[in-house]
């Protein structure tokens, strides 16, 4: 049987997502999926957007998924298709349908940006269909 639990504290950070690939000073822990928990379905990670006003996820889409991300703590900015950026903080919750281009960023200074992200339709990012835009 496969291992069914995990904990944040002993999953690693995935380094290679790389600003070249659209992650800019951004960390990511897969918590759930294929490999690791042996996921068919579903990716769950957590995100950290470090301080310092350059942080984000460069405007991308998944053709295979759908996306949800949770904010945890920290405020940053949502980008959606053609809509106007929007703010977002603790207690947000976005989602987006497959193939819908989006992005989010952490303007601050001084506040981390923590958010849980879950894909659902694939077990790992490589199967959401992830392309940068």
């Amino acid at each position: 049987m496969a291992k069914k639990v995990t904990n944040i504290s002993e999953v690693p950070i995935d380094e290679s997502l790389t600003p070249k690939g659209g992650w800019a000073q951004l960390h990511i822990k897969w918590l759930v999926s294929d490999t690791n928990l042996g996921s068919r379905y579903t990716t769950v990670g957590r995100a950290v957007f470090v301080a310092g006003g350059s942080s984000e996820h460069v405007l991308h889409r998944h053709k295979n998924a759908e996306e949800i991300i949770i904010v945890l703590k920290g405020h940053g900015q949502f980008i959606s298709g053609e809509d106007a950026p929007v703010p977002i903080g603790p207690g947000d919750v976005c989602y987006i349908p497959p193939l819908v281009p989006h992005a989010f960023k952490n303007l601050s200074p001084n506040e981390d940006l923590e958010v849980f992200v879950v894909y659902g339709g694939a077990p790992s990012l490589a199967k959401t269909g992830y392309e940068v835009l």
